[in-house]
């Protein structure tokens, strides 16, 4: 198989031209939402260079503009790659190059007006303006990243920061409103900046906290240090830890100032421990801490503002004491979890929140105990060109060790990730009704000795409780019954369930290995296919219909991406859900298999 190097134009620009490949990068991540959700565009073909060339074209009614893109790469679980782009107004018959940020701009008017009736008004420009923006800021962090040359990431904090281009299928995978340039060279997980905590000391009983980790005056103050040493703590005030950011949003509010000048609110400064961002941006790690801190920030990345919701606190510490009453981690030992079991607040009349929401989260992975540990996002990530990628030079690695083929290495590489994350998660949900949110972000994958040998969870916000459970859940831990958003019907699951642990991160996988020209991804999805019908035979519930799903439906669900940015929804927000999801055709379904492959290969 033919290596394509993503992004798809860079493979052609020179490694001294960042703003090419953002360029290139941004048409391709937009390009692949509007093939997703909008039009898939019709099979064309162009002599190019003396060679016929596959391509795709788009006709743009409202413009009367052919637009074609040359195919590099064609994908049936991830995104495609693109060559060339050409555009010619209706009645022409020659084609002319076009720019790829033109192109998007192209598919954004097309879009606003084929979304008119549901898209909310300014939508196409304020889509552009973000696609513009994600765009300059993946050309600012290649160019940046010029200076760190072929050096991959160890530690799990620098795992955390090395992803240059976001979200793989996302029309504004690197946008950050909310953050200047300035401050996201301290405060953003890519400039690997370190800063100090901002520290507020309220009354206890203004405040809001839970703990099921120890006493958090003491956990907090530990963070503070020497910045305690300089200020007195009343023994009836708790400490609020604050990032700098929403620090300094909240003091510019008039019911936080009011709550300062009565002396009910006292700002302590920054000082203490020094911490620097992970991939969410707004969770938080130090080396030199046992805790994330995951805070509100008034800052919009991808689609939302991101806020912790009151029943998000409560959620992590509830969940925090299911995985532990259940034994989890026992039952299925190549699964772990990132615990949450404390937050704190602010508590004020009249608001669920008060914008001092803090969550914290366990950090096993402090120094030389994260080598190894990394999240699926970083592993499946593109390298810039002239690097090689992770996920590749791992099995490359591998396989020389072993004596094996690339092919083969990186087939026993996929079973045993299989084994892990696919096994451990559905027999979780199959045994308890537990289902995870389980995309590439939010799963670690322990990979210290190169095979994968065990998945872990974080976010503890993203669990799905399984109403045909309830029963069995609340009699187990009462407190489950307290906390909203937990239970989910089983077919609202089942859709939910599929697409972050199927499509957003098995298919992450098989994209880049077959991108890679590591291994095939017909055979992968016949691998998949195989290991889930295996699987099946082990299961006798909500798994069961789970796999049967994977294995029997036509379709699958994915995210809408595009259709979210364009209708302006907050997909944080509650009540959301339906409008999130799309069905798209099912990799899995032996119809849906290029050339019949996976059904010849299975019957063989």
């Amino acid at each position: 198989m033919a290596r394509a190097q993503p992004p798809a134009q860079a493979q052609a620009q020179s490694w001294h031209d960042p703003y090419a490949i953002a360029a290139a990068t941004t048409f391709q991540s937009f390009a692949n939402c509007y093939i997703r959700e909008i039009d898939a565009g019709c099979a064309g073909c162009m002599a190019l260079d003396g060679c016929e060339r596959r391509c795709l074209d788009w006709y743009l009614t409202e413009q009367r503009l052919h637009l074609r893109a040359v195919l590099e790469a064609e994908s049936q679980v991830g995104p495609r790659a693109f060559g060339p782009l050409f555009s010619r107004q209706q009645g022409e018959t020659a084609w002319q190059p076009i720019d790829p940020l033109w192109a998007v701009q192209c598919l954004v008017q097309d879009l606003t007006e084929k979304t008119k009736s549901e898209s909310r008004p300014g939508a196409g420009l304020e889509l552009m303006l973000r696609t513009l923006q994600s765009c300059a800021r993946i050309a600012t962090l290649a160019n940046a990243a010029q200076d760190r040359r072929d050096n991959q990431p160890e530690g799990f904090l620098e795992s955390e920061q090395s992803l240059t281009f976001g979200h793989w299928m996302h029309p504004t995978p690197k946008s950050l409103t909310g953050m200047s340039d300035w401050q996201s060279e301290v405060y953003a997980p890519e400039g690997g900046g370190r800063f100090a905590l901002s520290y507020f000391a309220a009354p206890r009983d203004m405040v809001r906290a839970c703990s099921v980790a120890g006493d958090l005056n003491a956990i907090v103050g530990a963070m503070a240090g020497d910045l305690l040493d300089a200020r007195t703590l009343d023994e009836e005030e708790m400490l609020l830890p604050m990032h700098p950011l929403q620090a300094e949003a909240l003091m510019l509010q008039p019911r936080i100032q009011a709550l300062i000048e009565a002396g009910l609110l006292r700002p302590l400064g920054s000082g203490g421990v020094l911490f620097t961002a992970t991939s969410s941006v707004r969770t938080i790690a130090s080396d030199d801490c046992d805790w994330m801190l995951k805070f509100s920030l008034p800052v919009k990345i991808t689609n939302s503002l991101r806020l912790n919701r009151r029943h998000e606190l409560e959620a992590g510490v509830v969940m925090a004491q299911l995985v532990d009453l259940l034994d989890l981690e026992t039952r299925l030992p190549k699964l772990g979890f990132l615990r949450d079991p404390a937050y704190l607040t602010l508590d004020l009349p009249g608001s669920s929140e008060s914008g001092f929401e803090v969550i914290l989260r366990e950090n096993p992975y402090r120094g030389d105990r994260g080598e190894g540990v990394v999240s699926l996002a970083a592993l499946t990530a593109p390298a810039l060109p002239g690097r090689r990628q992770r996920l590749a030079a791992l099995i490359e690695r591998l396989a020389g060790e072993a004596g094996l083929a690339r092919t083969e290495a990186a087939h026993q590489w996929f079973d045993r990730y299989l084994d892990c994350a696919m096994t451990a998660l559905v027999r979780l949900y199959d045994e308890t009704g537990i289902a995870l949110e389980a995309h590439q972000q939010n799963m670690l994958v322990e990979v210290s000795q190169g095979w994968p040998t065990k998945v872990i969870y974080r976010d503890s916000q993203g669990f799905y409780l399984s109403e045909r459970h309830r029963p069995t859940l609340t009699s187990a831990l009462p407190a489950l019954t307290e906390v909203a958003d937990l239970f989910y019907p089983d077919a609202e699951i089942r859709r939910r369930f599929g697409y972050y642990l199927v499509v957003n991160q098995v298919f992450a996988v098989i994209h880049r290995m077959g991108t890679e020209g590591l291994a095939d991804e017909v055979c992968l999805l016949t691998r998949l296919r195989s290991h889930l019908m295996a699987l099946a035979k082990t299961l006798r519930g909500s798994g069961l219909d789970f796999v049967r799903h994977l294995l029997d439906d036509s379709t699958i669900t994915t995210k809408a991406n595009l259709g979210v940015r364009v209708a302006g929804i907050d997909e944080l927000e509650g009540g959301a859900g339906a409008s999130l999801y799309r069905e798209m055709p099912n990799p899995l379904h032996p119809t849906h298999i290029q050339n019949g492959r996976l059904t010849d290969a299975l019957a063989s």
